[in-house]
């Protein structure tokens, strides 16, 4: 069975309480993400790399997940870079399952990220969570104007983790398999709760599903 290796990148946007040290009923979004991946029952090691900047605040956040499975390693300024260092220190073996989960999305329901990893396991090389576009979206030009409606019918947004065999990232440079650019992704559905958590708002719809949760 190969193994299942979760990255979480850190950049200098995940820093203090905008970010994933921003806090959500006492636990930072960072400790929340990570205690997610682990409940999924399905990654056996979780690496999380930032900026060395905030590192004594990271391992904090790491330390209160309170699980052996989740190392700290040093990153860069951005999460690509964090996500290239994190991908070096994992080393994975051919084989192996690389999943890529955003820290902004700290409550993506355990049930996605196995799906995700169950998506790799059947044959895809990459795989990413969405949902579909439910608002009417505009086209608009330079001045605001608007040109045209956009059909929303093949339209969906890219939730996280991004799933891939260790095998396929050897093949691509990895900020390019993360934004899809110019890779063959297999879609699996998302959920609401795998929304992002950025903004005063979203944190406050985040505590509302943490209080039904509970």
């Amino acid at each position: 069975m190969s193994t299942v290796i979760a990255l979480v990148p850190l950049g200098i946007e995940d820093n203090r309480n905008s970010g994933a040290l921003a806090r959500v009923r006492g636990a930072t979004l960072l400790t929340h993400t990570v205690l997610g991946i682990v409940r999924s029952g399905c990654v056996d090691r979780v690496v999380v790399a930032g900026p060395q900047a905030t590192r004594a605040e990271y391992a904090d956040a790491v330390a209160a997940a309170g699980d052996r499975r989740i190392v700290l390693v040093p990153g860069g300024g951005d999460r690509i870079e964090s996500a290239r260092k994190a991908l070096l220190a994992a080393a994975p073996a051919a084989h192996d399952i690389v999943l890529v989960h955003e820290p902004a999305r700290p409550f993506t329901p355990e049930a996605n990220i196995r799906a995700v990893v169950d998506a790799v396991r059947s044959g895809a090389p990459a795989v990413v969570p969405v949902e579909p576009v439910t608002d009417t979206v505009k086209v608009v030009d330079s001045r605001g104007e608007v040109l045209r409606t956009s059909d929303r019918e093949n339209l969906r947004r890219a939730q996280s983790p991004r799933g891939f065999t260790a095998a396929f990232l050897r093949t691509v440079d990895l900020a390019d398999a993360l934004s899809l650019a110019g890779v063959r992704a297999r879609a699996v559905p998302g959920h609401p709760n795998g929304l992002r958590v950025h903004t005063p708002f979203e944190r406050t719809v985040a505590e509302a599903l943490l209080e039904e949760r509970e």
